[in-house]
């Protein structure tokens, strides 16, 4: 028994298989139960996926209503904190990760075995308003037996506190943005020192939550730059700085003349000593860099858009960065 999936919400001719999805909130993940039975010496696949990748092969499962009686029930495997420090202990170390596994209410579903992924938290503010990351547990009983699919048990091993790719994992985001590949991460935990034995094998890659500066990376890598994980003093060798002040009376920011820092674009990045964000709205001033303007970040909290002037560091000096091959 597992969970496949496939991106979009139709009757499409897709296979699904096991792999974790990425998708475009507008295409959304179907999730399916994948039952494998044994009648009489034989084995059928049973899925209301259709075709379905299943242990090397792509067959054509049966229907789910065709496979002997028995309880399906979905669960949403998700963070438990929006907040944590891979340094709690004193000394760093991957922190292990809480997760719970929490029941979860599918709406509109024709079939218990087919549902469209969901990836709103419940245990955590929900800053993604369906944009982010969830992890899913399918749970099958059958008279006095219970199945499930991995979940909070599940561990990733060394060099991680997160759980494993057995847990099967959705993604949404709004477009193919820096901004949007930064909102995959909704719904995950800042880690403080959130880290990788390497860049591939990273907190942030696997979705299992970052801090700061991590993040912004995070968003560049899904755009196809060869940025390095790092910190936030680590940045501007891979960015060009677009403009620099510090915080005026009028809530705008001016450089040593005491002219404006321009607000250049969504996404590029607002870099304060020992944080950083990104650019998402000019909502104050038009055309200046102030304090009413939003930016997306994660501090304390899962990420989250915010203006500067309730992000705890407006009055910082700021740089104004662009990644460098940022289109």
């Amino acid at each position: 028994m597992t969970i496949v999936s496939r991106v979009g919400t139709g009757e499409g001719a897709g296979v699904a298989d096991a792999t974790p999805k990425r998708a475009l909130a507008k295409e959304g993940v179907t999730l399916f139960a994948l039952v494998e039975v044994e009648r009489d010496g034989k084995r059928t696949i049973h899925s209301d996926a259709g075709r379905v990748r299943w242990r090397g092969k792509t067959v054509t499962a049966r229907p789910i209503a065709e496979a002997p009686a028995m309880t399906i029930a979905w669960k949403k495997i998700e963070p438990s904190v929006a907040d944590m420090s891979n340094t709690a202990s004193g000394s760093f170390r991957y922190e292990t990760i809480p997760y719970a596994a929490t029941a979860w209410r599918v709406r509109g579903a024709t079939s218990a075995g087919a549902v469209v992924a969901d990836v709103r938290p419940s245990l955590t503010p929900d800053h993604g308003d369906g944009l982010g990351t969830m992890r899913y547990q399918l749970v099958v009983r059958q008279g006095d037996r219970t199945l499930a699919t991995p979940g909070v048990a599940t561990r990733r091993g060394r060099g991680s506190g997160g759980l494993a790719d057995d847990v099967h994992r959705v993604s949404l985001r709004a477009d193919d943005s820096f901004l949007g590949m930064l909102g995959e991460m909704y719904g995950q935990p800042y880690i403080w020192a959130s880290a990788g034995g390497t860049d591939r094998t990273h907190q942030s890659e696997r979705l299992e939550g970052s801090d700061c500066a991590d993040l912004m990376v995070y968003g560049a890598r899904r755009t196809g730059l060869s940025i390095p994980y790092g910190w936030t003093g680590s940045l501007e060798k891979h960015a060009r700085v677009l403009g620099k002040g510090a915080l005026a009376d009028d809530g705008i920011y001016r450089d040593a003349r005491g002219k404006p820092v321009p607000f250049t674009r969504p996404g590029d990045l607002v870099l304060f000593p020992r944080h950083v964000g990104a650019l998402v709205e000019d909502r104050g001033t038009p055309g200046v860099l102030d304090t009413a303007d939003v930016m997306l970040h994660t501090l304390f909290d899962s990420p989250k858009q915010q203006p500067i002037a309730d992000s705890g560091y407006a009055d910082n000096p700021v740089k104004v960065l662009r990644w460098k091959g940022a289109r």
